[in-house]
């Protein structure tokens, strides 16, 4: 799988209070299992490991957008 064909899709139902975590990227793997939280499901493609799924508790999940011009830290 190409760089650029890795994704990671995060959707929530407000209904559920959870949110799905869909990703084909091993630095969100490891993130969310550092977390405690284990794959619900896992991808593979000829006996490969492309993506895993999570379910996150919706008060546990937080996101944000930096500011584009804020200076970095030196």
């Amino acid at each position: 799988m190409r760089k650029s064909e890795k994704e990671t899709v995060i959707r929530w139902d407000a209904a559920e209070k959870i949110v799905h975590v869909y990703s084909c990227q091993q630095r969100v793997w490891r993130r969310a299992e550092r977390q405690g939280y284990q794959p619900v499901r896992r991808h593979f493609i000829k006996g490969r490991e492309i993506a895993r799924q999570y379910r996150v508790p919706l008060d546990s999940f937080r996101y944000g957008f930096k500011n584009p011009n804020r200076p970095r830290r030196p």
